[in-house]
This record gives structure tokens, C-alpha cells and sequence, in this order.
């Protein structure tokens, strides 16, 4: 992808949905979208990142119910040896629950911060995020 188009499909240039909490959803239903394609699951149980992003957007569940479920995931980032570990897939996975946990479903300022951490966090899993960013050109709008 040449410089030029980088900036046209750069999350700065993402025409979000005016309310916040459709903007959310949007961009969870992405997660899910790149998650799947790439075949990355979490172990099944009422703590399944994924599931819950499913449910939340059909909305079964309230946004309280991510939020509820973090902790768990941060309890495997707040150790010692795991808060600079970018190697470890365990690790990696709750990293990325937490992407997907996000809890601020009323500020859709951070969304472009959380879309580029859950890309670097595919990064350190090692995908081809080729494929992530292909259908990121396809899902969003852009300015």
C-alpha cells in the first residue's frame, strides 16, 4: 500500500457513526469480523471475550457485562513477568480480550486508540494482517 493510500485507511480517517454507542458497536462488530477470519478463538465459558461482544451487540447483554468479565483478563496482564511480555500467546490473548472488553462505550474519541491496539496485538500474535487490513478498507468508511 502505497504512502498515500496509508493516510486515506488511517483510523484518523474513519467516518464513525455519530452516536457513540453505535460507534462502538461498529467497530466491535469489526473485531469479530477480523477474528473470525483469521481463526482466533478464546476457550468457551461465560467468560469468552467474543461471545460476549456478540451478545452485547445484539444487545442481550448491557456494556456492564464486558466490564464485569476485564478484570479476569487484566488479572493475566498485571503480572510481573507478563506486563512487558509480548511473546507469550496466553498473554497476547488477554491483551486482546481487552480489546475487545473496552469499556467506554459513551467515548468514541478512543476508538481510533483501541482499532490500533487491537491491530498491534495481531502483530505480536504473528498474523497476516494483511488480511485484518484488507477488511478494514472494506468495513469503514473513510474521509
Amino acid at each position: 500500500m502505497n504512502r498515500e493510500n496509508l493516510k486515506k485507511y488511517s483510523t484518523n480517517s474513519i467516518v464513525r457513526p455519530t452516536d457513540d454507542i453505535d460507534a462502538f458497536k461498529h467497530q466491535l462488530g469489526f473485531f469479530v469480523s477480523v477474528l473470525e477470519a483469521l481463526g482466533i478463538s478464546f476457550p468457551d465459558g461465560e467468560n469468552n471475550p467474543l461471545q460476549l461482544i456478540k451478545d452485547y451487540i445484539e444487545d442481550s447483554i448491557p456494556v456492564e457485562k464486558l466490564t464485569a468479565n476485564a478484570p479476569a483478563w487484566w488479572s493475566i496482564i498485571d503480572t510481573p513477568a507478563a506486563v512487558r511480555d509480548f511473546r507469550e500467546r496466553n498473554v497476547l490473548m488477554a491483551r486482546l480480550a481487552i480489546c475487545l472488553l473496552y469499556y467506554d462505550e459513551t467515548n468514541s474519541s478512543e476508538l481510533g486508540d483501541n482499532l490500533s491496539w487491537f491491530f498491534e496485538v495481531l502483530e505480536f500474535l504473528e498474523v497476516d494482517t494483511k488480511i485484518p487490513n484488507d477488511m478494514m478498507i472494506k468495513y469503514f468508511e473513510y474521509r
